[in-house]
């Protein structure tokens, strides 16, 4: 087993800890203490150091300060965690969070000792995106369903151990990997409502809307895409926008229509098909309801008004 602590310029440390038998370790006690590191650089998610234990019965860490985060993952076992004058049990398929500045400590189960994984991480984005994923002060532990697949995302982030260009970018790109991992083994997705703006999310929409109008989609499917729930952006694009996003999607697709009627000589049943309907009929109907003629009509008056006529 191989223990490299590497310093860069800005002071950044990362505790890499080489298992040549994973997943079966053993750490002598004086090396699992946290490296104490106040990342300072511009990174809006930055890996510290990360490792992995099996922990022996009644093995004992703290109790310690960090100056950066760290969450640790249990995937067999279990140990309690003693926090702000607490003792929180622990168990496999949990993971817990240690804040900065926090004094913390946590212990083994003597009869059922816990094996974990750890990351230690900052950046200037991290505590929103904790927050969001459900972490709180008074809530410092979270369930998840998918523990071995955060720890092969550790184990990955282990073996980007050398201090270039390339391996920091693989570490930053497995700690989003790792987040993205930890809000996907809860048993309900937090809403991203709380991150973004109503603004953002009726902008993007109306993004996908002008991008996809030539498809068959719906407003619950443009919401199931962004990741709200309907209500909330049918609500969010109007205020924005002053319509619904079905209407404006309506709109849309006639205003492309009409141009395609004025511009080209494809068939109704063409236009029909590159707005997104698939069905002559619906289309024609739609076409007449909200422009007071079909689209054939339409197409000899636009006619007559280039022929000058």
């Amino acid at each position: 087993m191989n223990v490299e602590i590497i310093r860069n310029s800005e002071g950044a440390v990362m505790e890499i800890h080489s298992l040549p038998n994973i997943p079966r370790a053993s750490f002598p006690p004086d090396l699992m203490a946290d490296i104490q590191n106040d990342y300072r650089g511009t990174s809006p998610y930055h890996v510290n150091y990360c490792g992995y234990e099996q922990c022996r019965p009644g093995h004992k860490a703290g109790p310690f300060v960090r100056t950066s985060y760290l969450i640790h993952v249990v995937v067999r076992g279990s140990g309690t965690y003693y926090y702000q004058g607490k003792a929180l049990p622990v168990t496999a398929g949990q993971m817990f969070l240690i804040f900065p500045g926090v004094t913390t400590t946590y212990i083994a189960d003597r009869s059922d000792p816990w094996e974990y994984g750890w990351v230690g991480f900052s950046g200037h984005r991290i505590p929103q995106l904790l927050h969001e994923i459900g972490f709180t002060e008074e809530n410092p532990i979270l369930s998840i369903k998918n523990a071995d697949v955060l720890m092969s995302i550790i184990l990955n982030m282990m073996d980007a151990q050398k201090m270039t260009l390339s391996d920091e970018l693989f570490r930053t790109a497995e700690l989003l990997r790792f987040f993205g991992g930890m809000i996907e083994g809860q048993d309900s997705e937090p809403s991203l409502e709380r991150v973004y703006s109503g603004e953002t999310y009726a902008q993007v929409a109306l993004r996908y809307l002008n991008d996809n109008y030539m498809y068959k989609i719906s407003i619950a499917d443009l919401a199931s895409t962004i990741g709200v729930e309907r209500s909330y952006l049918s609500r969010v694009f109007l205020q924005e926008y002053h319509e619904s996003p079905q209407k404006y999607l309506l709109k849309l697709r006639l205003e492309r229509a009409c141009g395609l009627l004025e511009n080209s000589s494809l068939s109704i049943a063409e236009i029909a098909s590159r707005v997104g309907y698939d069905d002559y009929s619906s289309f024609t109907k739609i076409f007449r309801q909200k422009m007071g003629m079909s689209p054939t009509e339409y197409r000899s008056a636009a006619a007559d008004i280039q022929a000058g006529t």
